[in-house]
Parts: structure tokens; C-alpha cells; sequence
């Protein structure tokens, strides 16, 4: 005999999938209305062990300029390796785009057995698997597919390179676990407020995934 749900348990359940709001990762949108840009960062956790090189190609970043801003002596010409959950500043060039600040000057080439999901983590959750998805055109009729070419928008502010009176440049950084408003700003030594103002948070809550700009005086 085949079971069946109670109706009122089956009525809750809908109500609760319709009204349940399903949270997204945020993350900063600077409006812009020139064709200038500027260098930004992204504060990047590695995935997974990877070559500089790669990392370089994987953000279409100059190699010097990676070993640059993170102060690191050249050894190898990018084959110094760096291990699962290293940390790189990577230099990006901030565009301005329909109105929006981006990053739009990198692209990935699909390899077998990758998801969208695992793209998105090979780029340190600085795009979502949604936006793989959704700036690709990917969907169940037009699926990912071995060797196709795919835009990768990145996340990036500017801020005119100024934050109170103070030369800055403005590094994205993702969220983790555990981690609040309060806390990262502690790690980047500025404050809560600050970053409630420059990231327009109507108050100071922060989830997994997010995308904060953080001001890192010049």
C-alpha cells in the first residue's frame, strides 16, 4: 500500500519552499560611467596545489606583477609551486562595463568531467557556479562541453583608489565559514563600519560566499 503524506504536512511544506527566501552570495557593485580602470586585487585562497603560472593563466595576470604585490623573490619563472590553501593577492585590472565595475578579461576552456561547480572553486568562489551558468548560457539543453570557451566575469571595485583621503587599492575577498563582518575586519585592520559602508551592507552581517571589497592603503 503506498504511503501518503498528510495534507497539512504537505500544505506547511509548500509554504515553507515558497516563502523560505534562498540566500545568495553577495558582493559589491561599483557604478561607473567612464572607460577608465584601475588595479585591483583578489585576495585568493588556493583550491588545490597549483604552478604560478598557472595561477597567472587561470587570471590572465602578469606573472611579475603577481610576484609584485606579493613581495615574493622570482625563482623559477613560475614554476615555484604553491600548495592547497596558500594565499596570493593577484593583480587585476579593473574594467568599467555597461555601467558596472568588472573584471571581464578571463576566459576558461572547459576540460572533461568539469561543473560548473568546480570551475568556481578552481577560481576561488570569486564567481558562482550560477554565474558560470547564467553568462555562458549554460543550461539542461545547452550543457557544459569539452573544450568550449567560457567568460568568466570576476568581481572588482575602484573606488576612484581612494578611501579617506588615503591612496588605496580595493582587494575582493570571499567570505568563509565561520567568519563575521567584525572578524575580517580585524584580519585587514580597518573596522566594521568601514566596510558596512563601502560594501552598502544595511547592517553588519555577512554570509559564507559573500564577496567583501577591502581597502588596502597604498
Amino acid at each position: 500500500m503506498q504511503h501518503q503524506v498528510p495534507l497539512p504536512i504537505l500544505l506547511l511544506s509548500l509554504l515553507l519552499y515558497i516563502f523560505i527566501p534562498i540566500t545568495h552570495p553577495k558582493s559589491t557593485i561599483e557604478p561607473c560611467n567612464s572607460s577608465d580602470s584601475c588595479i585591483s586585487l583578489l585576495y585568493y585562497i588556493m583550491p588545490y596545489d597549483s604552478k604560478l603560472s598557472e595561477i597567472a593563466f587561470r587570471f590572465q595576470a602578469n606573472i611579475s606583477d603577481i610576484l609584485g604585490v606579493n613581495s615574493i623573490s622570482p625563482k623559477s619563472l613560475g614554476d615555484e609551486i604553491f600548495e592547497a590553501k596558500s594565499i596570493l593577492k593577484v593583480p587585476i585590472s579593473c574594467s568599467c562595463v555597461d555601467g558596472i565595475r568588472r573584471y571581464i578579461s578571463t576566459t576558461y576552456t572547459v576540460r572533461p568531467a568539469d561543473t560548473a561547480e568546480s570551475i568556481s572553486e578552481g577560481f576561488g568562489g570569486f564567481v558562482s557556479a550560477e554565474q558560470i551558468r547564467s553568462s555562458n548560457g549554460i543550461n539542461a539543453t545547452n550543457p557544459l562541453m569539452t573544450g568550449q570557451s567560457l567568460a568568466i566575469p570576476l568581481p572588482c571595485t575602484c573606488f576612484g583608489n581612494v578611501n579617506n583621503g588615503i591612496t588605496a587599492v580595493y582587494m575582493s575577498y570571499v567570505v568563509k565559514t565561520g567568519e563575521s563582518l567584525d572578524s575580517v575586519a580585524t584580519e585587514f585592520g580597518t573596522t566594521t563600519m568601514e566596510l558596512e559602508g563601502i560594501n552598502g551592507l544595511g547592517h553588519p552581517v555577512v554570509n559564507p560566499g559573500d564577496i567583501l571589497s577591502i581597502p588596502i592603503s597604498g
